[in-house]
């Protein structure tokens, strides 16, 4: 099975500039599928672990991280059926000033990360992957 359609139909929105499925099976992370040229390509076996972990009670204080990249916990719904995403928050800095949104998702088998563009906020990256995770779920996938 290809991934990069699914990686085209999330950056397809004009919201979204980056996107990755990255499987997470215990032992098994691993990217699937990236966008050409985006960083995203580089989130870690680390962060998918911390990302999909039950214990979620050192995400709001501590953030996450993607592709190395410190980013605060806003909303996390990523282990309520029927929700099954996170909206997060790059920390600015010196070296990248500007703060992007991104939404992950979470399927029985992948999880969904898609970077927004400087102008948009988490309610405009969240619908594409929301509507994914909610696809692959139906799908067992």
């Amino acid at each position: 099975m290809s991934w990069d359609s699914y990686i085209q139909s999330l950056t397809k929105s004009e919201w979204v500039d980056d996107a990755v499925i990255i499987g997470h099976a215990p032992g098994q992370e691993s990217v699937w599928a990236s966008s050409a040229g985006g960083w995203l390509s580089g989130v870690t076996a680390a962060e998918v672990k911390a990302i999909v972990a039950n214990d979620r009670g050192s995400l709001f204080a501590n953030g996450v991280t993607l592709a190395g990249r410190k980013c605060t916990v806003l909303r996390d719904a990523l282990l309520v059926d029927g929700q099954n995403t996170m909206d997060v928050k790059m920390k600015t800095s010196e070296k990248e000033p500007d703060p992007f949104s991104f939404t992950i998702g979470k399927s029985q088998k992948a999880v969904i990360i898609a970077k927004g563009t400087k102008e948009a906020h988490g309610g405009k990256v969240n619908p594409p992957v929301f509507d994914m995770t909610a696809y692959l779920r139906k799908m067992n996938m």
